[in-house]
């Protein structure tokens, strides 16, 4: 976490040097100093990866960088507090007093040139060079299973063949043997999800919830609202009844770790003597990519493989590591020698293995890496959540050619390679939409941080906090069975003015879940917070300090009535979630004092207040806007102004709604859209209508689309055909929701070149017969590319 460190305070002192306000700065020869060395931290972390068999002297130095780099934006935060008093004098304040300029000089400085420019004890020790590609550049690593083939036949077999009753195939086998990638390799096969009319996925794991099982099936219905999170679970488990009821289904328990799970659930699995079966799990990529493996590498290949002892886990693992290192032999000899010292005949040995993996991470990818455990275990991860979260936890920098989001693909994309993070779900383009990690690699983030110090977990009442003075760089992260009251009441104890992060989960994870918040509770104490993330934790009120944490850059809350003018003093804000659907929130005309705001979105909907107009033609005359926005999300038609596109203009993604208090005909509505198309970023855009719309012209989007979401609109067919005008809206799937009157999709669009995907939910049975007839049409002319997906929900 040093690098964490050191990115987040380099971060902090280029905004020093280009607020208006801080002018003064560059008065003060400290912050002049300071800036020096702390670029020669960042190159000494950069390199001390190949100098990791020096242990002791780059583990002491990086701790060195870590401490006092905290230490510094401890002082900055500091600073930024003193700057709101009334009685603040720049002229006659310090940004950094002499005593740490001092540390940070004679402490450090000795340490770091005898490393970067050291002598042969050093610098002559075996390394391993690491390979520092673009991930774009990475041969895909395929989830595969190798040598299974009997396997998979086998259970696809039981799953699609008699008898015709409620059957449960199980995979039994110990922790890290593949028995999740085999299961689902055989879930996702085309031909299951043909033969059954509804599959779900779920993760049971050691603490299973009966509630969060239900919950998991109902939502791969789309049948999940806030209604939902009000039923008791036995109406959750009478709803899963009804929904399965009647229809040949696909389910998949994975990691049950005894009876009681399945004796939950088996109740709410209809035997209609249809074929129905349950998938029960219980307690290797190809380094090359699409390469042959070069000959000279062949032997020091098998020695690798061998030393992996046939664990699936360390074999995928260790195949992300070595895809990263040079295809030297000596390099791969290297590799293999080393992972014999680690791995034995025991099993157990599996943990040691990763933490290879770890140790080897470059130092931008640790700390990315490390968050991934403020998740629950089994925890679907948003990507875009995510993400999010990274760039406010500063561990992402911007490139002069990538924003900060495009740099965190690529981090998760590394991690991807290496096998440390899975994929769960990808979206309809492609893209990685959810992901998760592996069991054994979620307890080996918990020991790694546990050993730096640097992120405290806590996971149940009892709660044993660090003191102050062990916590270097403090992110605190509660899971879902600790009281909120109770952890509130320690960190106030303790005072760790540290803390950047503060994330809950409730008792399991979801909305329906969560502790009732004691009014008494104050937000002070996380001063110095940059990520809240209470999006499962409701509130009858929200607490008025929540608007005085001045270093908050992610804020995601359950809910709140209304968003008050003082939201303005979170100058630092970055990401603004809302998720509740209760209610329309009006967004003040203060909003747009929040200059580096990136992504607003509000789950139900959100609209602009009266007074906005006149202040937003006021704010333009000062040349100012939200000129960082790239995601709003969703807001009302009646909101799409011109003032506002003005005020918005790099805003990449955009989410809009009709709402029946506006009261705007289908012509005033496409006026608005036509507001948007002098957005030259515009790239996705999303339409909820509620009553019936009229596509005349295609001058209606914006020619920068990309990605085309309408909702209600009710167009005939003879109008999206208007649609094929857009210049950059190359249809890859098309995706019909609940089009109960379609009588049919027209053969026509089998004739579109980009065409991948065709997915129907819900639709009619003749619209469900010409996708099929489009598929086999298509398959007779040679194009096995094209997929199509029927879905058929039953509420």
């Amino acid at each position: 976490m040093a690098h964490a460190a050191v990115v987040s305070l380099q971060q902090k002192l280029h905004e020093m040097l280009v607020d208006e306000n801080s002018w003064f700065v560059m008065l003060d020869k400290n912050f002049r100093f300071l800036r020096e060395v702390v670029s020669f931290w960042h190159a000494f972390l950069e390199d001390s990866l190949s100098k990791r068999n020096a242990p002791e002297a780059v583990e002491h130095l990086e701790s060195r960088v870590k401490y006092l780099g905290t230490q510094l934006l401890d002082r900055i935060n500091l600073y930024e507090l003193e700057k709101r008093s009334p009685d603040f004098n720049p002229l006659n304040s310090k940004v950094f007093p002499d005593y740490i300029v001092t540390a940070a000089s004679d402490s450090i400085k000795e340490y770091l040139m005898k490393v970067m420019n050291g002598p042969n004890d050093i610098d002559a020790l075996t390394t391993w060079n690491t390979v520092e590609s673009d991930s774009e550049c990475t041969p895909h690593l395929q989830d595969t299973v190798l040598d299974l083939d009997n396997d998979l036949l086998t259970i696809k077999s039981r799953l699609i063949g008699p008898p015709s009753k409620l059957d449960v195939v199980s995979i039994i086998g110990m922790g890290g043997i593949g028995k999740t990638t085999l299961a689902r390799q055989v879930y996702d096969d085309i031909y299951m999800e043909h033969h059954f009319y509804i599959r779900a996925w779920i993760t049971v794991s050691q603490m299973h919830q009966r509630r969060e099982m239900l919950l998991g099936i109902l939502r791969y219905f789309s049948l999940v609202n806030d209604n939902t999170y009000r039923k008791s679970t036995e109406q959750l488990a009478e709803q899963v009844y009804r929904s399965l009821k009647e229809r040949r289904y696909l389910i998949a328990m994975d990691d049950v770790w005894d009876t009681n799970a399945w004796d939950d659930m088996k109740r709410s699995f209809p035997d209609d003597k249809n074929g129905s079966r349950v998938i029960l799990t219980s307690p290797l990529a190809n380094v090359f990519g699409r390469e042959t493996c070069p000959p000279e590498l062949e032997k020091a290949t098998v020695q690798v493989v061998k030393k992996c002892e046939g664990l699936p886990l360390a074999i995928v693992v260790v195949s992300g590591f070595c895809s990263k290192i040079s295809k030297m032999r000596g390099r791969w000899e290297d590799v293999a020698h080393k992972i014999g010292q680690v791995v034995s005949r025991d099993t157990e040995e599996c943990p040691n293995l990763l933490v290879l993996s770890y140790n080897h991470l470059p130092q931008r990818l640790k700390p990315c890496f490390l968050y991934m455990g403020a998740f629950p275990k089994n925890f679907e991860i948003s990507v875009s959540r995510l993400i999010k979260l990274w760039i406010a936890a500063e561990f992402v920098k911007c490139t002069p050619e990538k924003d900060f989001e495009e740099v965190a693909e690529g981090f998760l994309r590394d991690l991807i390679d290496r096998s440390l993070i899975m994929v769960k779900k990808r979206t309809s383009g492609g893209k990685v939409k959810t992901c998760e990690v592996h069991d054994l690699l979620h307890d080996l983030i918990i020991r790694e941080s546990r050993k730096d110090r640097s992120i405290h977990f806590t996971k149940s009442n009892v709660i044993v906090s660090p003191s102050a003075t062990s916590f270097e760089y403090n992110i605190i992260f509660n899971f879902h069975k600790a009281s909120l009251t109770h952890l509130w009441h320690v960190y106030d104890k303790h005072s760790l003015p540290s803390a950047t992060s503060f994330l809950f989960f409730g008792r399991d994870g979801t909305p329906g879940s969560c502790y009732q918040i004691d009014p008494f509770i104050s937000f002070t104490n996380f001063v110095f917070s940059t990520v809240l993330d209470m999006c499962f934790q409701p509130f009858d009120h929200l607490p008025s300090e929540i608007w005085k944490l001045y270093s908050l850059r992610y804020l995601a809350l359950a809910s709140f009535d209304v968003l008050p003018p003082s939201v303005r003093y979170l100058s630092c804000l970055q990401t603004l979630i809302r998720f509740s659907q209760q209610s329309i929130i009006c967004l003040p005309a203060a909003i747009w004092n929040i200059r580096k705001l990136r992504h607003l979105y509000f789950r139900k909907c959100c609209y602009f207040c009266d007074e906005l107009e006149d202040y937003v033609v006021w704010l333009s005359s000062f040349d100012l806007a939200l000129t960082k926005l790239q995601t709003l999300s969703y807001i009302t038609f009646g909101s799409v102004t011109k003032s506002v596109v003005e005020g918005i203009p790099n805003l990449k993604k955009l989410g809009i709604r009709e709402r029946k208090e506006d009261c705007l005909t289908a012509e005033q509505m496409s006026g608005n859209l036509r507001k948007l198309v002098p957005m030259k970023h515009l790239e996705t855009l999303k339409c909820f209508f509620i009553n019936p719309w009229i596509l005349q012209q295609c001058d209606v989007f914006s020619p920068t689309l990309k990605k085309l979401t309408l909702r209600g609109c009710q167009l005939p067919w003879s109008q999206m055909k208007i649609l094929c005008k857009l210049p950059k809206l190359e249809l890859e799937s098309l995706v019909l929701k609940n089009c109960y009157c379609l009588y049919e999709i027209p053969d026509d669009v089998a004739e579109i070149p980009t065409l991948q995907f065709i997915e129907l939910y819900n639709c009619s049975s003749t619209a469900d017969d010409s996708a099929n007839r489009i598929l086999e049409e298509q398959l007779s002319l040679g194009n096995d590319d094209l997929v199509v997906r029927i879905h058929k929900f039953y509420n």
